[in-house]
């Protein structure tokens, strides 16, 4: 069977109407952001002790999509799978159009975005001893070497994509690794310090990329009225099971390691403490054992819905990993003072929601949808078996 790629048609009203709420959304997030520009970072939830809001959640969030999804999509090049060569172009796409939002998150972060241009003035304006300068250019790279990786695949060069899809996926592994190191290696934040982390980070990019790809593709195929082979989709959800189990058990090392004697209390608080409900329930419960029983299960992992419950419960329970890693990392009180209550510095901080963040937030994930959708439309993504003679649906 030989495949080749066409975009959608996109002239359908539900087109038209997707594309509509997500400029809408993607105007909101913009309009948020002014506010927050224009009154600072106090109308977001951050404060003195937690620095560091949702868009850095979700920045380390689509970070890992998107090296997660990049990885995968080296399964037909760098691992000769060709069963999986009809999802190769859009795993890079996805894997480009995330890293930018995760760029977008950043620039948010920052408060003044227009000087976020001096992170990439690498050896002249940064301290390359810092981390955060060196995954300045990691960033940097890995989009550079994507937006070349799906040059080359609309090229049709196969020797040259299977090269740079090998670059790919280790740069990929170095992107995600390196931002788990910028936490791991934080030694005054009991609850991010762990020389597992730039691990724990990999394992679980790869996790809820694969989950994401795995959604995506059905929704994306269903929509789009293309033919898909749903054993692929089995197929990724005896992978996305063989991904969770590693990540489980860095996740149980790392905690079972801050539990030891004499620094627990930061552990603990965590555990039972005012986010202890976030870790056990989504955490532990959507990221691990729940997607575990369904994919180890014959009676749900034999079909495509069981699998597709499974990887929409990682991609939850692994956003709230990242939320349970930031905010309540920085929540727990430095120790200024060890043994002794300093005023504010000696309680652990708290992080209100509002509305101004929760739109700027949803206004990412606004923009990279319609990043996606716009990519389907003019792209040539979605494979069509010519041997069949079928064109695209009009979408």
């Amino acid at each position: 069977m030989h495949l080749s790629f066409k975009p959608i048609e996109g002239k359908s009203r539900s087109f038209y109407v997707l594309a509509a709420t997500l400029t809408l959304l993607s105007l909101t997030g913009l309009m948020s952001f002014v506010i927050s520009y224009i009154k600072g970072h106090q109308s977001l939830g951050t404060n003195n002790i937690i620095p560091w809001g949702m868009p850095i959640v979700i920045t380390i969030y689509l970070i890992g999509l998107s090296a997660g999804s990049l990885i995968l999509s080296s399964l037909t090049y760098v691992f000769r799978k060709e069963e999986y060569r009809p999802i190769s172009r859009i795993a890079v796409f996805f894997a480009i159009v995330l890293i930018f939002g995760a760029m977008v998150g950043i620039a948010l972060d920052l408060g003044r975005p227009e000087k976020s241009w001096r992170l990439f003035i690498f050896f002249a304006l940064n301290n390359m001893r810092s981390l955060f300068a060196v995954n300045g250019i990691l960033y940097g790279g890995y989009f550079v070497i994507s937006l070349v990786y799906l040059g080359l695949m609309f090229a049709d060069k196969p020797k040259s994509t299977r090269i740079l899809a090998v670059i790919a996926i280790c740069w990929a592994a170095l992107v995600h690794m390196g931002t788990g190191a910028i936490f791991g290696f934080i030694a005054a934040r009991p609850i991010f310090y762990s020389p597992l982390r730039p691990l724990e980070f990999l394992a679980a990019a790869m996790a809820s990329g694969l989950a994401l790809l795995i959604i995506l593709l059905a929704l994306i195929f269903k929509l789009a009225k293309r033919k898909f082979n749903q054993d692929i989709i089995l197929s990724l959800g005896k992978l996305l099971l063989a991904l969770i189990v590693p990540l489980f058990i860095l996740v149980f090392v790392d905690k079972l390691t801050h539990l030891y004697s004499p620094h627990r209390e930061p552990m603990i608080w965590l555990l039972t403490g005012p986010f202890s409900s976030i870790f056990w329930g989504f955490q532990v419960g959507c990221a691990y054992v729940l997607p575990l029983i369904l994919l180890a299960h014959p009676r749900f992992n034999r079909t495509t819905t069981g699998v597709m419950g499974a990887a929409i419960l990682v991609v939850i329970g692994i956003f709230a990993e990242r939320f349970v890693l930031v905010i309540p990392g920085a929540a727990y009180p430095l120790p200024f003072y060890p043994g002794k209550i300093e005023g504010i510095w000696g309680e652990p901080g708290y992080f209100p929601f509002t509305l101004v963040e929760i739109f700027m937030s949803l206004g990412i994930f606004g923009l990279m949808g319609l990043f996606l959708v716009l990519g389907l439309k003019h792209l040539e993504l979605l494979p069509v078996c010519e041997s069949s003679g079928q064109e695209p649906a009009s979408q």
